[in-house]
């Protein structure tokens, strides 16, 4: 028995082997040999993808094992299908999905079967649904499936704003139910799905993938503004999901895409022209992108228009050069782009002008403009307006000027007129006497600070006034500071090279006693000379011919000295240099020549100084002028009698006049172009020097 015992086990797995010896060991205590098996035990069912796998501890004495099997419970050899001879363990295939399968297996030897086993089933999860399809709403997607599985008891959905959604990347929404509606969706945003089939075996593979994109929102900042015959529309084009935009407008408020006309793929800003000016148009905007065309956007309206301009710019306020009683007003043109049909010009002596209030300075005034006002040593207060066809625009920012002259219409002893060039004169900086950029050959340049102003009569130039005679040893002669205005011959040689001139000190400074109870005039001459010898002294070639007007004092002494001319001009044999760099500078010194404090009775300043302080500084500056003699000389006035800081202002003081590297004058460098060659001869054997390298003069005084 136990050789055939052993015989059946090299067929059997262990588990058989133990069943086989088992029953050898029961036979051999007075079991039969010639008895069918026993029954399999420990029957197992596990399901997978349309099969299950099968296990079973084998019986003793069973050959070969016939399985049982069917979709109802309680399966029997009769009501079950029989698979014959297999062996555990055991898989079987081409399954239904989603059915639950119910299993018996028996043993069987020469001597018959067995009886069944206990029964043990499996339950396959479902097959992915089928037909999943999403619809996109307002701000909701529709997600609906066929639900009808076979053995699906319910159904999981799976979503995520990116492709490729699984159960790892997805949000799970559990025991959904089709159709299924998600709420709370943002607009131009595209939402993806799968849905699997559940039930007791588990869940199924994933369904196709399904997606849904939301159509944008509308579009927000919706703005328009007029312009002539046309209007500017402008709107936020950074809405989420919208690959275009459209436009739609109309005379009629309450635009719809449905009543609007429309203009497709509009960009941001959009210019709609050809409009009727004085007619409201009205528009919304809407996005488009992959779900579709937004709602509406807030509505928005313009009346297109010639459109006032906005301020003229930069607009400033100067006494007018050389001239009483008079401003002359600058601007440039506003940055509104229609074309300016005029200016207008308002004027008052007190600031914040109205222009509705105030009258009316000048129409259709052109930049730069020069008002002749009442009086001088008045402030007077300006705004320009620009208008086109649509009106006038805002006024300009509000400026002012206090013109020089009597503060009245006369009585003061002014004439209100300048001084006349007699001597000719070099710019050697390319700067006029008061800081203007020369730009001009002639007369007709304002830039020279010299006469005539832009208030004289220049035609015909020379002007001579038969008014303005005054007789002297029976010759006419036209006085200086009167309505006759000439101007001596002037060049601008910034770009001739090195000026070199020839110093001379005004001889008060020499021949006079100085007291510290006077105010004491400090001046100073450049002078050139036609054709010297030496040329490299402080000659200019004798070939270039200057013209002066000779003078003659008349009547006076001091300050009511007055000179003038008989209005014929001649070949000059000296002229003057004006120098932008030139600088005084006074220091009080000690018996051994050391520098001692001098508080504000001492000075340092130069030409480009002066030129920078506001008019009525009551600051000291350095300045030139055009004298009565029609000269240009360099003068301080030098306050003595009122300056403070010093103890005991009598003594030495030393005046230095000196040429500066470079100067600056309206945020614009000018580099030194003159050169002091020489002292004049009237300084021989006096106390002034020369340094040398030609950039500065000393002279020494005693004031008692």
């Amino acid at each position: 028995m136990f050789e055939k015992l052993l015989t059946r086990s090299k067929n059997l797995s262990i588990w058989g082997v133990i069943a086989v010896m088992t029953l050898g060991l029961l036979s051999a205590c007075g079991g039969s040999d010639d008895d069918p098996p026993d029954a399999p035990t420990l029957l197992t069912a596990t399901a997978g993808n349309a099969e299950v796998s099968l296990g079973w501890v084998e019986a003793s004495g069973a050959d070969t094992y016939n399985l049982y099997w069917s979709t109802t419970a309680g399966v029997t050899k009769l009501s079950g299908t029989k698979i014959e001879a297999v062996a555990s363990p055991y898989v079987q295939t081409g399954l239904t999905n989603g059915l639950t399968y119910y299993y018996v297996v028996t043993g069987v030897n020469g001597d018959g079967e067995s009886k069944a086993s206990a029964e043990a089933s499996a339950t396959l999860a479902p097959n992915a649904p089928l037909a999943v399809s999403a619809v996109a709403g307002a701000t909701d997607v529709t997600v609906s499936w066929d639900a009808t599985v076979l053995g699906a008891t319910s159904y999981s959905l799976y979503w995520s704003t990116t492709p490729g959604v699984t159960p790892a990347t997805g949000i799970k929404v559990a025991d959904a139910k089709t159709p299924f509606v998600q709420t709370g969706l943002a607009s131009g945003q595209t939402y993806y799905y799968v849905v699997t089939a559940v039930n007791a075996g588990g869940e199924s593979a994933l369904s196709a993938e399904a997606s849904a994109s939301l159509a944008p929102a509308a579009p927000t900042s919706v703005s328009a503004v007029s312009g002539n015959a046309q209007v500017t529309i402008d709107w936020d084009s950074d809405v989420l999901g919208a690959t275009s935009y459209n436009l739609y407008w109309s005379t009629t408020a309450g635009v719809t895409k449905a009543t609007g006309t429309k203009v497709a793929s509009a960009t941001a800003p959009f210019l709609h022209t050809g409009l009727t000016n004085g007619t409201t148009y009205y528009y919304v905007v809407t996005s488009v992108g992959a779900g579709g065309e937004s709602v509406e956007s807030a509505q928005a309206s313009a009346t297109p228009q010639v459109p006032v301009p906005s301020a003229p710019q930069g607009v400033s306020a100067i006494a007018t050069p050389e001239t009483t009683k008079s401003v002359t007003l600058a601007w440039s043109p506003p940055t509104s782009p229609d074309p300016v049909v005029s200016y207008t010009v308002y004027r008052s002596t007190t600031p914040g002008i109205v222009p509705s209030v105030e009258k009316t300075v000048k129409l259709n005034a052109v930049s730069p403009y020069i008002d002749l006002v009442p009086a001088g040593q008045t402030t007077y207060y300006y705004v320009v307006t620009a208008s086109t066809a649509g009106g006038e625009g805002p006024p300009s920012a509000e400026v002012s000027a206090t013109p020089k002259g009597p503060p009245t219409g006369g009585g003061s002893g002014e004439t209100g007129f300048g001084n006349n060039l007699s001597v000719p004169l070099v710019f050697a900086d390319g700067v006029g006497v008061l800081g203007g950029v020369i730009t001009g050959t002639d007369y007709k340049d304002l830039a020279t600070g010299l006469r005539p102003t832009a208030t004289d009569i220049t035609d015909p130039f020379p002007y001579f006034n038969p008014a303005d005679i005054s007789s002297l040893n029976g010759v006419d002669y036209y006085e200086q500071q009167s309505s006759s205005t000439w101007q001596a011959t002037w060049v601008n040689n910034a770009n001739a090279g090195a000026q070199k001139v020839e110093v001379d000190w005004g001889d008060n400074l020499t021949s006079a006693s100085l007291s510290s109870s006077q105010v004491i005039r400090v001046e100073t001459v450049l002078r050139q000379y036609k054709g010297l010898p030496d040329a490299n002294t402080t000659s200019w070639p004798v070939t270039e011919s200057m013209l002066g007007y000779p003078m003659q004092l008349l009547y006076g002494t001091g300050e009511a000295e007055m000179q003038g001319t008989t209005g014929t001009a001649a070949d000059a044999t000296e002229r003057r240099v004006f120098a932008a760099t030139a600088r005084l500078k006074i220091e009080k010194l000690d018996g051994a020549g050391n520098v001692l404090p001098s508080g504000a009775c001492g000075f340092d300043g130069s030409i480009a100084d002066g030129l920078a302080l506001p008019d009525g500084s009551q600051e000291p500056k350095y300045s030139s002028e055009i004298n009565v003699g029609g000269s240009l000389t360099y003068g301080f006035n030098w306050r003595l009698n009122k300056c403070t800081g010093v103890a005991d202002k009598t003594g030495i003081w030393r005046l230095t006049f000196s040429l500066d590297d470079s100067a600056v004058i309206d945020g614009k460098t000018y580099n030194n172009n003159t050169l002091m060659y020489g002292l004049h001869p009237s300084q021989s054997g006096g106390t002034a020097t020369l340094s040398a390298d030609g950039k500065s003069t000393s002279i020494i005084v005693t004031v008692k």
